[in-house]
Order: structure tokens, then C-alpha cells, then sequence
């Protein structure tokens, strides 16, 4: 018997979830949308919410069972302490390049927490989405 992904892509717009979900915390809405800029022009797709996830790009996998599911990409979520960045081939991949980033935790292979965006090499950061990115679509030829 397959399960269900529970994290599904929704119909509501980055914006919308932002002010829903952020009222009164402009700061978190305009880090969100700075960091919706960056995955946008490092992965060149659109932003879709996946339920809490801020999502870019989807890819086709099969569980231990055989049954398909779609996952985004790349994306990140928004934390009471900060922003986690999800990489789903893991930021270990990118170790030596992660050294430079700046203020972060790791957290499990695929996590990393950031408080500020102004913590991290912007550049440096887009770098290794748009590398973990394409290796991705490769991996599961999307």
C-alpha cells in the first residue's frame, strides 16, 4: 500500500500566505520576498506554496512500495526563529561551498536555518541552489 505526500502544492499565492500567516511582521514578509527573488532567479521557476513551503520546481520519485509522488525542488519555510532553506539533495553535498555561507545550523541533511538573510553571502547562496537545483533535475530527469 503507497501513502499520500502530505506536503501538496496549494492555490495560494506567496503574497497571500505572507500577509495571512505575518500581519504586523514586515520584516519576516520582506526576508520572504527577497528570498522568493533569489530562488526564482536561481532556479527560473515561479514560487508555489506547498502548504507551509515556500516551493520551486517539483520532481517525480518512487517509495519503497513503487508508488509515484511529486516533491518541489528546493525551497524554504518560514520559523518562528528565522527561515529554513530546504536542499532535498542534502547541503552536505555542498560542504565546502556551505563553509563560506555564513551564520547557520544545520539541521538533519537537508535543513538549513538561517535568522537573517543579511547573515549569509547572497551570491554564494544562490550559487549552490541553482547547483543543487540542476543536479536534481538530473538525478530524476525532469
Amino acid at each position: 500500500m503507497s501513502y499520500t505526500n502530505k506536503t501538496q502544492p496549494t492555490q495560494v499565492s506567496p503574497e497571500e500566505y505572507l500577509k495571512e500567516n505575518f500581519k504586523g511582521k514586515e520584516s519576516t514578509q520582506t526576508t520572504a520576498l527577497k528570498l522568493i527573488g533569489l530562488y526564482s532567479k536561481a532556479t527560473g521557476f515561479p514560487c508555489v506554496m506547498w502548504n507551509k513551503i515556500f516551493g520551486f520546481g517539483k520532481y517525480t520519485y518512487l517509495d519503497s512500495k513503487g508508488g509515484k509522488h511529486e516533491f518541489l525542488i528546493t525551497g524554504f519555510a518560514v520559523s518562528s526563529t528565522g527561515f529554513t532553506l530546504y536542499n532535498m539533495l542534502g547541503w552536505k553535498t555542498f560542504s565546502t561551498e556551505i563553509k563560506n555561507l555564513g551564520k547557520f545550523k544545520l539541521s538533519g541533511g537537508s535543513c538549513l536555518k538561517i535568522k537573517n538573510l543579511e547573515d549569509v553571502d547572497q551570491k554564494l547562496l544562490m550559487s549552490i541552489i541553482k547547483k543543487s537545483f540542476t543536479a536534481t533535475q538530473k538525478k530524476y530527469k525532469t
